[in-house]
């Protein structure tokens, strides 16, 4: 689990051209066949009930994340950026506990939607290709 993007961090912090809710790049879409197959279909379907399940048990996910919070010394955690309960109120904003269970399923379908082809994460594995050639 990537706990610093878990909890709002991006490389290169406000910097960053990975703004995506996570990585999802046309090669992802077309091994399982494109947007039209039933394994992109059952995909999609198999996120939503992972977000919805998320949001059910988030109580216990939360509590280990403050444990994991105290008096740690890592930059997801600690800092002016992310620390204090900056950590945790971004992963919460993250799973939508705000968000009442009858809209979870559109806006799990539209995390998926602005992850598709972002522009961000193509300009970021760029530039991954360019300097490091990976």
């Amino acid at each position: 689990i990537d706990f610093g993007f878990a909890t709002g961090m991006a490389p290169g912090h406000e910097f960053s051209f990975e703004r995506a809710p996570f990585k999802m790049t046309q090669e992802y879409v077309d091994v399982m066949g494109g947007f039209d197959s039933e394994c992109y279909r059952e995909f999609k379907r198999l996120f939503v009930a992972g977000f919805e399940a998320a949001r059910a048990n988030s109580q216990i996910a939360i509590g280990l994340v403050e444990i994991m919070m105290y008096k740690s010394n890592y930059p997801c955690f600690s800092g002016t950026r992310y620390g204090g309960d900056r950590a945790l109120i971004s992963f919460q904003d993250r799973l939508m506990l705000r968000t009442p269970d009858k809209d979870v399923r559109k806006k799990a379908l539209a995390l998926i939607d602005e992850a598709v082809n972002s522009y961000g994460t193509w300009v970021y594995d760029r530039f991954q290709l360019y300097s490091n050639g990976y």
